[in-house]
């Protein structure tokens, strides 16, 4: 019964997204960091939640979906770097990381190999390098 009262409320409202549990997230750590060293830091804490619940319970889809967009901009290259850390560390007893001299691309090679001529996928240049 209050499971489809609470369904019948949240039609035509924009619902929770990554960028709402980022903000409830960082209200979170705010509160936190609020209580141990600074106390206003906590109002700023809440101000993040009360923007997330806003954005949850909000019936401007549009608006919202707009303001995702400017999120994931900034979000998803920060996401890949660090996808690409935990990678290159799960295979640092394998593989070689390392840029191509030409374009700066990633490149990977496997470990124990002496020297290897190496093709950059992205610019063709053709180099060696010592894996």
């Amino acid at each position: 019964m209050l499971l489809q009262k609470l369904q019948r409320f949240m039609m035509g409202r924009y619902g929770g997204d990554k960028f709402s549990i980022f903000l409830l997230v960082s209200g979170l750590v705010l509160t936190i960091l609020g209580q141990i060293f600074f106390w206003p830091v906590i109002l700023l804490g809440d101000a993040l939640y009360l923007y997330a619940l806003f954005r949850m319970f909000s019936r401007n889809i549009p608006a919202r979906q707009r303001e995702y967009y400017a999120f994931l901009k900034v979000w998803t290259p920060v996401a890949d770097w660090f996808r690409f850390q935990k990678r290159k560390f799960s295979d640092r007893k394998t593989f070689r990381y390392f840029r191509c001299p030409n374009c700066g691309q990633q490149l990977r090679a496997p470990k124990g190999r002496g020297k290897i001529q190496v093709t950059c996928q992205k610019c063709r240049k053709e180099f060696i390098k010592k894996v």
